[in-house]
């Protein structure tokens, strides 16, 4: 049992207290408007089984070494792409994406290479030889050495709370979900709430995943509840997990163009989970 409430409180703790601040890392979205930790929907990944073991839950999450928990706040820009930045307030009649994350992961990456000529273009770089076997899970990987930057791509599981909205007066906090519910029944703002997992699903899952309609205290709530009932169930038997392609780490910048080539390579080339 405790397992299963570990993660509630620590959520309450993050959303719940304005004083409280996140703590910074090389991958936080707040550290630049276009750099940092982008949150994107799940890609396909593929397992690299080096040791052809018997895979079970245990072992496929004992290879996402890493966990973290980030908000991440984007602004809506003219041409309906997401900028994610240090913004905490918003303006009237501007729309937002206030993300919430929790991943267990492992890091993959792939590399560019920058167009000399100009250099905010770049090109990015094959990471595996074509497999001659048709619709072939298990590419043969080629190592790529060239190139003038890696970027990482974060591989894994999680879960996501993502709460997309109008505000309708200047003003609103962003950086607090539980403010945002209490704007939300105060018509300052208007939008929807969505619970999503990350590679995670199973008939113990689907049942117990919330269909919240609208935002307010009480869907923002039972989102956690639900979150920390879900996170508590990653081990089970009946839990399927799948891993995949859940962030990337921009520090080329470019905002949503890059990560744009960013998405469309990850589809190209699925990045890998190694399993030792």
């Amino acid at each position: 049992m405790k397992q299963r409430f570990s993660f509630i409180p620590l959520l309450i703790a993050i959303v719940g207290c304005t004083s409280a601040k996140i703590p910074s890392t090389l991958g936080d979205s707040s550290n630049a408007s276009s750099y940092g930790y982008h949150p994107i929907d799940p890609l396909p990944a593929w397992i690299e089984n080096k040791e052809d073991r018997d895979l079970d839950n245990s072992i496929i999450l004992g290879a996402m070494s890493d966990e973290t928990i980030r908000l991440a706040i984007g602004e809506v820009t003219a041409e309906g792409t997401l900028k994610f930045g240090t913004t905490s307030v918003g303006k009237a009649h501007h729309s937002y994406v206030v993300i919430l994350d929790y991943i267990k992961y492992s890091t993959d990456f792939f590399r560019v290479e920058y167009d000399q000529g100009n250099p905010s273009e770049f090109t990015v770089l094959p990471r595996y030889e074509k497999s001659n076997v048709e619709n072939s899970y298990d590419p043969i990987i080629r190592t790529v050495d060239e190139g003038d930057a890696v970027v990482p791509v974060y591989v894994g599981v999680g879960l996501r709370l993502t709460a997309s909205f109008t505000a309708n007066k200047n003003g609103v906090d962003l950086g607090n979900l539980f403010a945002i519910s209490a704007q939300a029944s105060s018509n300052q703002i208007t939008g929807t709430l969505t619970v999503q997992t990350l590679g995670i699903s199973g008939d113990n899952i689907s049942s117990v995943i919330p269909m919240p309609s609208e935002i307010n205290p009480t869907t923002i709530q039972n989102a956690i509840l639900a979150l920390g009932t879900i996170k508590a169930k990653l081990y089970d038997e009946k839990t399927i997990i799948t891993p995949r392609a859940v962030g990337v780490y921009n520090y080329i910048g470019g905002s949503s163009k890059t990560i744009n080539k960013f998405v469309s390579s990850i589809l190209k080339e699925r990045p890998k989970l190694t399993v030792y």
